[in-house]
């Protein structure tokens, strides 16, 4: 293996070991691995070393599942790693031009493993478990694709596993700043090919691009924000208002706040809570990005499970902390912290206790909103089952599109509303407007 190999499968070892061991995102593992490695960045360009990273990330327990079988036990991060290299990286065209006789690399790999390895289509034959199968597949724990077969049955749960592992970009443009039309004419002139939402009259799909979207000024400017059109859709059920006051219970960055602002041309007063300090900071530096008026969003250190309300608003916002499991399509290190069914179980838990929080605390007649970037039942509808039970609220039909929930939940399948990857092109969502009594 030439040196540019040997340090392409050190580094994105590094980086699997951090997200496994850190339980951080790709992104966070990638910059930490590279602060310590700066002089890889001379072997190999940062989009190549970014995007093998990710995808070994992203193929773990497809990798895993081949590694048992070879050498029958798993081992290291570099094992795992070299093994993506033989299945899945010799292949990919983003590595071609870096790689030195591919031929002679394969062989060598080869010649480095105990026994043949087989193709993995002849490994996921000799599978007789349906999850394991898709679960091997698509490379998820097992226990994620069971759950889908289930809620989904066998055919749309293969897609929805298909679909979530591709990553998807919404544009949203900000109408206190710029124009849809305009903005749409730009980013085609820089290689961005987008499609207005028929849903969504200010959201933008991304069909293709040719360089990072990060890179473009028009996001530096605040004119535009990456929010996925089903983030955008929470704020939409709660149907913002010039003169409403709303309470953002988990307000950090603060995407939304600034889409109430937008749809309210900065009419409707927000009090924005946050547990974390830094997140706040964050926050501050997003709402003045996108001109959110400092006048119409206030900033609260709170925790919400306690909410130091003086008197009671109309319009709760709760997107509550969660697995993320919709987003795994941008961060595939969510696939591993899954894997902790410790870490998965703490979501339940704080969601029961906010949004029971929540009802405590507002008015009667008021609207409560509660989302999660989930695909879970149990961050979904076991929670507005759950609040219902207690009394004292309702769950009416939520006023945006999408797929009804999960069967098997008959007070509220029908009236909240689920997005899909596959069904929507958006992250996972789960959205219920509520309303206290």
């Amino acid at each position: 293996m030439d040196r540019r190999m040997r340090a392409l499968v050190e580094f994105s070892a590094q980086v699997l070991y951090v997200v496994q061991r850190s339980h951080v995102s790709h992104d966070r593992a990638f910059q930490r691995v590279l602060r310590q490695n700066r002089r890889v960045a001379r072997l190999l360009p940062l989009k190549v070393l970014y995007r093998v990273s990710h995808d070994i990330v992203s193929d773990y327990y497809t990798i895993r599942f081949l590694e048992k079988r070879i050498y029958g036990k798993t081992g290291g991060m570099k094992r795992a790693a070299k093994l993506w290299l033989l299945y899945r990286g010799l292949e990919s065209q983003y590595l071609q031009g870096y790689l030195e006789n591919v031929e002679r690399l394969r062989r060598k790999l080869l010649r480095s493993l105990p026994r043949a390895p087989g193709s993995l289509e002849e490994a996921l034959e000799e599978i007789e478990d349906p999850a394991e199968r898709l679960a091997v597949k698509y490379s998820y724990p097992r226990w994620f694709a069971a759950t889908f077969l289930r809620l989904l049955g066998g055919e749309e749960a293969e897609q929805l596993l298909s679909a979530l592992n591709e990553e998807k970009w919404w544009i949203r443009v900000n109408t206190l700043k710029a124009d849809v039309d305009e903005v749409a004419e730009r980013l085609l002139d820089k290689g961005v090919v987008v499609r207005r939402d028929p849903d969504l009259d200010y959201m933008l799909e991304v069909v293709d691009f040719e360089e990072p979207l990060h890179h473009l000024e028009e996001m530096w400017r605040g004119e535009i924000v990456f929010q996925d059109k089903a983030s955008a859709m929470v704020v939409e059920a709660l149907e913002p208002e010039p003169g409403d006051e709303i309470l953002d219970m988990a307000a950090a960055p603060g995407v939304k706040d600034t889409l109430v602002e937008q749809l309210t041309g900065n009419r409707a007063v927000v009090h924005a809570l946050d547990v974390s300090w830094e997140r706040l900071r964050r926050t501050r530096r997003v709402l003045g990005l996108y001109s959110a008026s400092p006048a119409a969003v206030g900033l609260v250190h709170a925790d919400s499970t306690r909410l130091p309300l003086r008197r009671a608003t109309g319009k709760i916002m709760l997107d509550a902390p969660c697995t993320s499991s919709g987003a795994i399509g941008k961060d595939p290190a969510i696939k591993l912290h899954l894997e902790d069914r410790g870490w998965v179980q703490r979501f339940p838990e704080i969601q029961e206790r906010l949004l029971e929080e929540a009802v405590r605390a507002a008015p009667r007649g008021a609207v409560v909103v509660y989302a999660t970037c989930s695909l879970l039942h149990f961050e979904g509808e076991e929670q507005v089952s759950r609040i219902l039970s207690l009394g004292g609220v309702e769950v009416e039909e939520a006023p945006v599109p999408g797929s009804p929930g999960y069967r098997g939940f008959p007070r509220v399948s029908g009236l909240v509303r689920r997005f899909f990857p596959h069904r929507h092109g958006t992250q996972g969502f789960f959205v219920a407007r509520l309303r206290v009594r």
